[in-house]
């Protein structure tokens, strides 16, 4: 019984490191579903850094929404800042509403810098506009992978 009341609570835990929700006016949120994030090591050309995931809107709002600004830190340091390019990834009814997903992804190109090849772990900061209002999220420890 201990084991399952332990597998349970590790599930919890697991589910919520890996989404994040950033809640609006009367309720409404955008959950932060995937965030990836990795080095381009391999041989043949300039290591750059790239991020890519996905979120959820509700319909209603997706079209209010700007996707300002991504951030990325590592141990509190700045080490880079864009807006994410976007793409439409699906349409979803849940159990209470209508949903858009979208991918978003970083440009091409990002230089790898000294801090970058330090780090092993990031943490993200999400900007999203409505109307003027500002709308901000964070996820932590995001693994930086890299592929050489």
């Amino acid at each position: 019984m201990k084991s399952i009341i332990y597998l349970i609570a590790i599930t919890i835990l697991f589910m919520n490191a890996c989404c994040s929700t950033a809640r609006l006016e009367n309720d409404k949120s955008i959950t932060i579903l995937e965030t990836n994030c990795w080095l381009n090591l391999m041989p043949g050309g300039e290591p750059s850094f790239h991020y890519s995931g996905t979120f959820e809107i509700e319909k209603q709002l997706a079209d209010r929404m700007k996707f300002s600004s991504v951030e990325v830190y590592y141990k509190d340091e700045l080490i880079h800042k864009s807006q994410p390019l976007l793409q439409f990834y699906d349409e979803v009814v849940t159990d209470s509403m209508k949903v858009i997903r979208f991918n978003f992804y970083s440009e091409q190109g990002i230089k790898v810098t000294e801090t970058m090849m330090k780090a092993e772990s990031v943490d993200f900061h999400f900007v999203f506009e409505f109307n003027g209002d500002k709308v901000e999220e964070d996820l932590k420890e995001i693994t930086l992978t890299r592929a050489y």
